[in-house]
C-alpha cells in the first residue's frame, strides 16, 4: 500500500468563509431534512410491509384472487396496495390481508422527538 501524505496548512480567508457558508446553510437546512425524513418513515415501513406481503403471496403460489377469496379484499385494491408508490390503506385491510397470507401485523409505538 502506498503511504498517504499529510499536508497541513491554514485556509486562507476565502476558503474560510466559503466553508462558513456551507456550515450556516446546511444548519438551516437540517430541521426541515429531518422532518421530512421523520415524516417518510412511516411510509417506508408500511411499503415494505406491503412488500413483504406480497412477496409472500407469491412465494405461497396464491393469486391475488386467492387473496381476495380469503380476505374479502377486492382484486383491484390488492394490485393497487402491492404496486401503488404512495399507498393508503387502513389497519383493517392491512390485518385481513397479512392474516390471509398466514402473518401477522405488529404496531410499535415509540416517544416522539420533539
Amino acid at each position: 500500500m502506498g503511504e498517504r501524505i499529510r499536508r497541513d496548512r491554514r485556509l486562507t480567508d476565502e476558503e474560510a468563509e466559503r466553508y462558513q457558508r456551507v456550515r450556516e446553510g446546511v444548519a438551516a437546512e437540517l430541521p426541515e431534512i429531518r422532518r421530512l425524513a421523520k415524516a417518510a418513515k412511516p411510509r417506508i415501513l408500511l411499503k415494505q410491509a406491503l412488500k413483504t406481503l406480497k412477496d409472500e403471496r407469491q412465494r405461497q403460489g396464491l393469486s391475488l384472487a386467492d387473496v381476495n377469496a380469503r380476505s374479502g379484499i377486492d382484486r383491484g385494491t390488492l394490485s393497487k396496495l402491492e404496486n401503488d408508490e404512495d399507498p393508503n390503506v387502513t389497519m383493517n385491510t392491512l390485518l385481513r390481508y397479512a392474516e390471509a397470507v398466514g402473518k401477522m401485523v405488529l404496531v410499535q409505538l415509540e416517544d416522539a422527538a420533539g
